[in-house]
């Protein structure tokens, strides 16, 4: 891998980081307000849909892209 190339990598591998610690917030949020008997905001369940399908299930294709790219170059 050149520079630019594990520059990204790093740069995407903390993006994930963050967003799955943030998942894990908004989720253990999520509990609280229905322990509490409490009704959960559709922007908590939006956030977390939309991380999960960004960092999560995008995952895979990001992987297997890197994977070509990296079999490409040799």
């Amino acid at each position: 891998m050149n520079e630019i190339e594990e520059d990204d990598f790093e740069l995407h591998q903390s993006q994930r980081k963050l967003a799955l610690a943030t998942i894990d917030e908004l989720m253990q949020t999520k509990l609280d307000l229905l322990d509490a008997d409490k009704n959960v905001p559709t922007f908590i369940n939006n956030a977390i849909s939309y991380l999960k399908r960004k960092y999560v299930t995008e995952e895979q294709t990001i992987s297997q892209l890197l994977i070509k790219r990296g079999q490409a170059n040799t």
